[in-house]
């Protein structure tokens, strides 16, 4: 039966609600850090230096006198500027298909501009907390070569304790990684093949499979969710504390427009506004040769 113009008009806020629940369920990267709004262009935010506060020359946390002053304590930060971007992307879906029922068209059209803003938020978030995969403040472990986890040498591949010497570095950072619950292990999908494979880590009490796998996340190990994205560089996993570690900062929400070329086509566009501030980068580490 041909559609009327009234029903595809319905259909056409179909698309948005589409598109912004397929984003909402497809984040990776953007659900591990915390959100805030913001209406600035330049966003400034102070990066912390992790470390157990201590007092100044001459006086102590731990030693004040019967009715002695308190010392004074102040934690270590530099202030950093982040400039907004804009992500997005536009699909086009052609008149005759609306009229015909082309489901599949609308489904990929959908997919496809949704995807588009996902991947690229999500892979500038990578980015920061990476620092580009050249850490200079965060953390990192390189593992041994020949210890890779795709090793010619099945007995050298030991995941567990690779995660476990990042865990280290960040706990030894006084960011609580281990009790919190909120530790994640972020890595690609052919990486996750070779984790997933490996023995030691599915015999490890502590490994579970996620019965939801929503925003990337699989499953967990070592009390961290383990979430699998195609952001994150092939030979690299991070890992870090989860809504601690960086802020996003977000001018405009995901956006859909539809434009309407009467008769010919409706062209779906999507965007959002924002930039990613890497806050507290030694609650992050990143593991790196990972893969031969």
């Amino acid at each position: 039966m041909v559609d009327t113009f009234s029903e595809a008009d319905t259909r056409k806020q179909t698309w948005e609600r589409d598109i912004k629940g397929f984003a909402k369920k497809r984040y990776v990267m953007k659900e591990l850090i915390m959100s805030t709004s913001s209406s600035a262009w330049t966003n400034s935010f102070y990066q912390k230096t992790a470390t157990s506060l201590t007092a100044g020359t001459g006086s102590s946390v731990g030693t004040i006198p019967r009715g002695g002053e308190f010392p004074h304590l102040e934690r270590g930060v530099t202030l950093k500027n982040a400039v907004i971007t804009q992500h997005g992307g536009q699909g086009v879906i052609y008149w005759q298909d609306i009229l015909t029922s082309n489901l599949a068209i609308e489904t990929e059209t959908i997919s496809d501009v949704t995807d588009a803003v996902v991947y690229s938020v999500d892979n500038k978030i990578y980015t920061v907390l990476s620092e580009s995969d050249t850490p200079t403040t965060i953390n990192t472990v390189a593992i041994t070569a020949g210890y890779e986890w795709d090793s010619a040498t099945i007995a050298n591949r030991d995941p567990i304790f690779d995660l476990l010497r990042c865990i280290e570095a960040i706990s030894t950072d006084r960011y609580p990684i281990l009790s919190s619950g909120n530790g994640f292990i972020a890595m690609n999908e052919a990486t996750y093949t070779y984790l997933l494979s490996n023995s030691k880590v599915v015999n490890h009490p502590t490994f579970q499979i996620s019965q939801n796998s929503e925003n990337g996340l699989v499953g967990s190990v070592l009390r961290c969710g383990i979430y699998v994205t195609p952001v994150v560089t092939n030979d690299k996993v991070l890992v870090g504390v989860k809504k601690v570690c960086a802020t996003w900062y977000e001018t405009q929400p995901l956006t859909v427009d539809v434009i309407i070329d009467p008769q010919s086509k409706y062209t779906i566009r999507a965007s959002q506004i924002g930039v990613c501030a890497l806050t507290d980068p030694e609650s992050l580490c990143l593991l790196t040769n990972v893969r031969a």
